[in-house]
């Protein structure tokens, strides 16, 4: 089983990609290894991830140039030494190092696995959070463990209004009831609950992190096949227009500022009424 690392450079792996034995028809399996729960920073984004991804378009490129294969699908899934963490989202404390985080690293990724030449299997093997969940619904299946597993938008919870395009991914998955459960609720998704919703296709029967990438990787050869008359992308890029569109825009953390419209709305509020009364 061919093993490829990412950053190149680095002695710990942030992402491998492998080909796993028995999986033909080919496909690719790349496994996050940011530790202890791998958030989506931007060197993560940048350094591992992207490079992962062009890595893997490159070696379907060139199976279907030898005519070795013409089909293709990527898993993509989280660490599996302890299945604890598929994605816990965005680390925010360290964005203001990176103004334009959305546009040149997390956008640029959701984008990415939107828009991918291959079909795309998040096999969800743990807790799916915020910017994590986010990047599972990028990826055309889902397939969730069903124990040890929440998944949520919970941004509400610690004051962070989700930008426009974490939106429009939410929007584009899901049904328009959902979406607002999801974002105006914090709801705690279990593996049933967001199967229910629409936020999973598929939970696996046994349970654990390795039945979920085996899972994902059975149904990872079921699609390859869709891949191989080279049209996926240009079929993607119709179908979700409105998220891409709204994908390359530069939005800024907005951290704070909604406090303060809130302040400024309560003040103005307050002088009204003293003008009323008088």
């Amino acid at each position: 089983m061919a093993s490829h690392s990412f950053p190149r450079s680095s002695k710990e792996p942030w992402v491998t990609v492998t080909t796993p034995v028995g999986a033909e028809g080919g496909v690719w399996l790349l496994e996050m290894h940011n530790l202890p729960d791998n958030r989506l920073e931007p060197e993560f984004i940048k350094q591992a991830m992207l490079p992962a991804l062009d890595f893997v378009e490159l070696s379907w490129h060139k199976a279907v140039d030898k005519g070795t294969n013409k089909g293709g699908a990527l898993v993509l899934t989280g660490e599996r030494v302890k299945g604890k963490f598929f994605s816990n989202g965005l680390q925010l404390a360290c964005l203001a190092e990176y103004p334009t985080f959305f546009k040149d690293y997390y956008y640029k990724l959701l984008a990415r696995l939107m828009s991918y030449p291959i079909k795309t299997v998040a096999a969800i093997n743990g807790h799916c959070y915020a910017g994590g969940l986010c990047l599972a619904l990028a990826c055309d299946w889902r397939i969730c463990r069903p124990d040890r597993t929440w998944l949520s938008m919970n941004e509400l919870l610690f004051g962070a209004p989700i930008p426009a395009g974490m939106a429009s991914v939410l929007q584009t998955r899901l049904s328009e009831p959902v979406v607002r459960k999801v974002m105006l609720t914090a709801h705690k998704y279990t593996s049933a609950e967001a199967l229910k919703d629409g936020l999973v296709d598929e939970v696996v029967e046994g349970t654990g992190s390795e039945e979920t990438i085996k899972k994902a990787l059975e149904k990872a050869v079921q699609l390859a096949p869709l891949s191989e008359t080279g049209v996926l992308r240009a079929m993607k890029e119709t179908l979700y227009a409105p998220a891409l569109a709204q994908l390359a825009q530069d939005e800024q953390l907005l951290i704070g500022r909604p406090q303060q419209q809130n302040e400024d709305a309560f003040k103005a509020l307050l002088a009204a009424e003293v003008n009323a009364k008088l």
